[in-house]
């Protein structure tokens, strides 16, 4: 199951959830994925090896999930800001 993240805004009603429950069930999605489709992740541990392709991939995968929590956690400030003004 992949959940969109998008359409879990605050004040949509039917996803009205947290910031920490949107990036549990992200969380939740992605290691189902991992599980099902590249279950060696889990125990393989290239990434850790300096100047390894793995360790580029690992890193890129990190800082996309970097700039995907600072662009909820700041659309959610923005929303919240949004509501206490009216």
């Amino acid at each position: 199951m992949v959940v969109d993240i998008n359409a879990l805004q605050p004040g949509t009603g039917m996803f009205d959830v947290s910031l920490i429950t949107k990036l549990a069930l992200r969380r939740k999605a992605l290691g189902e994925w991992l599980e099902e489709h590249a279950p060696g992740t889990f125990e393989n541990r290239e990434h850790l090896d300096e100047d390894s392709p793995a360790r580029g991939y690992w890193s890129h995968g990190y800082l996309a999930a970097l700039s995907d929590v600072i662009e909820l956690i700041a659309r959610q400030e923005s929303n919240s800001a949004g509501s206490a003004s009216h």
